[in-house]
């Protein structure tokens, strides 16, 4: 019988997870997007995917095995190519790495081997990196694990830059202490200086075609009211600015800090004041805002005030920006001064602030506007019980938005689990009034990884998204019901929706994963540890 593992690890970028997204956004940053034990994928996906695609075999790319791969974009959010790392030859001091540059039609372009320091009993991993310019900048964690508890310990963060114009890889760099040095330490000293170290340091590459340098943020799991500024560093790795977003911060009130969209000239960030509350230590939100600052000084161009003590609504977020306007969209709920609760959705809000902060446009919907064509409740609840959870917001370019959700609640009862299905799209015209309400059907699921991610077509009118279903056979017997694995594509033009199942069978046991690709292509790799299979391709999208 071939068995189905889906296997999710998430990490999020930063911490606070205070609406940005409290309800999906954490499948947005995922190591593996899924892991299916099944076949080759049958020759050709007919009806939506032709299989003229382009061919790579990583296998034969590189000696050792992939440690990290990641996909790259350029500034203007494009794919720009795919970097792997592969590890081989290890010691106890030293490890040998290589990384392989494919661009987008997975030509190989470069590829460069380097050393990278072992150390006992101290483990070590690549978790993001960005596109800067002709650098890729790779992120790095240390971390030790208590071999009688089990429990992993953080050490610190680093990074390393790829020229991919000169074919180099540099030293490993941390920032401490206001400035940049190289990483050089052993495991004692490692443990010594970082093991008690509560603000660490984190770097992140960014690059927006016009600028390109270093963000550097703090992080403090159990403190945060000690996490005070953000500063910005050229390519140089000079100090442009420092914006100081919580100055003096207790632990009774402090602000804490979220980016939220970065354009040519502005960071939009949001800042949120707590203070503890007087029973149980539960901290309260006195003061919500978005903060835009200008990009080249730091400066605050303005401040807009969402929500503040006494507030109709808590609401969740997302923002984008088009035409030099910010367009802030998500769920609402009676105001409580904990955040927003799914338990209480009132439904979707748009407002649009021009270049100064200023409303020139503000919308809130409530589900009753929808009730002719879903049946739902004031609270956003549907048949069973299931709320409306939502997955992913999509801007176009013209001011319209969608809003993929999905139907979902928790089985503390049975399982202790979550169970979603259906996923629910709600298409808003440019007045932010209702267009085509879409159920795409989907199994029962205790999983919350169904959706693998999204990218915009026909220059941001459009969008595509993937996701995955697993049906069951109601004709087959109880022990031998092998599910069957589909590919859900999706697409959105004009407000009109597109949708397409695909089935993935076959003969020999691989694990696939579908992963973005160039506009028009969806990219899939096949694997098999065992035949040393590891293949990726381009296969075309017909919309």
């Amino acid at each position: 019988m071939t068995a189905f593992i889906v296997l999710i690890v998430i990490i999020y970028y930063f911490c606070n997870l205070k609406r940005i997204l409290l309800i999906n956004s954490i499948i947005n940053n995922i190591f593996d997007i899924m892991k299916i034990k099944t076949t080759l994928l049958i020759t050709c996906l007919f009806v939506t995917i032709c299989a003229c695609g382009q061919i790579q075999d990583l296998a034969k790319l590189a000696n050792g095995k992939i440690v990290y791969n990641s996909t790259l974009y350029d500034s203007n959010e494009n794919l720009y190519g795919y970097l792997y790392i592969y590890e081989r030859d290890a010691d106890s001091q030293n490890k040998t790495m290589e990384y392989v540059f494919l661009d987008r039609n997975l030509n190989k372009v470069s590829n460069k081997e380097f050393t990278s320091k072992q150390y006992n009993n101290v483990l070590s991993g690549y978790y993001d990196c960005t596109l800067m310019g002709d650098y890729v900048i790779m992120n790095k964690i240390y971390y030790y694990r208590n071999s009688f508890t089990g429990i992993s310990k953080l050490l610190l963060s680093t990074f390393q830059t790829i020229s991919l114009k000169d074919n180099t890889v540099s030293a490993e760099f941390k920032y401490e202490n206001n400035q940049f040095t190289e990483f050089i330490s052993d495991y004692d000293q490692m443990k010594k200086e970082y093991k008690g170290l509560e603000t660490r340091n984190y770097v992140r590459g960014f690059n927006n075609g016009i600028f390109k340098g270093f963000f550097i943020t703090e992080d403090n799991n159990k403190k945060s009211y000690l996490e005070k500024d953000v500063q910005l560093f050229n390519e140089k790795k000079e100090l442009l600015w420092k914006y100081e977003y919580n100055p003096n911060g207790t632990e009774k009130q402090y602000n804490s800090f979220n980016f939220l969209h970065v354009n040519k000239n502005t960071i939009y960030v949001a800042i949120s004041n707590w203070t503890k509350g007087d029973f149980g230590g539960v901290m309260n939100i006195n003061e919500y805002a978005i903060v835009a600052l200008d990009l080249q000084s730091g400066k605050e161009k303005y401040k807009y005030v969402l929500e503040r003590v006494g507030s109709e609504y808590s609401h969740t977020l997302r923002v984008k920006e088009i035409d030099n306007k910010l367009y802030i969209t998500g769920n609402y709920s009676p105001y409580k001064k904990t955040d927003f609760t799914l338990d209480q959705n009132l439904g979707f809000y748009k407002i649009v602030l021009n270049e100064n902060g200023n409303e020139i446009e503000k919308k809130y919907t409530q589900w009753s506007d929808f009730t002719n064509q879903i049946e739902v409740d004031e609270r956003g609840r549907m048949e069973k019980n299931f709320r409306l959870r939502p997955i992913k917001y999509f801007f176009f370019k013209d001011g319209s938005i969608s809003i993929l959700t999905e139907k979902y609640k928790f089985d503390a009862f049975w399982t202790g689990l979550p169970k979603t299905t259906d996923y629910v799209l709600f298409n808003m015209k440019t007045d932010f009034t209702p267009g085509e309400v879409n159920t795409i059907k989907k199994e029962l699921s205790h999983y919350s990884a169904e959706f693998l991610f999204s990218q915009y077509i026909k220059d941001q009118t459009g969008v595509v998204f993937f996701y995955y279903d697993v049906v069951k056979d109601p004709n087959a017997s109880l022990f031998n019901n092998t599910p069957n694995l589909l590919l859900g594509i999706n697409t959105i033009i004009n407000g009109k929706l597109t949708e397409e199942k695909i089935p993935l069978t076959a003969k020999k046991k691989y694990s696939i994963y579908p992963q973005p690709a160039k506009e028009g292509y969806i990219m899939l790799r096949e694997y098999n540890e065992k035949d040393k299979y590891n293949q990726i391709r381009l296969e075309k999208l017909n919309y």
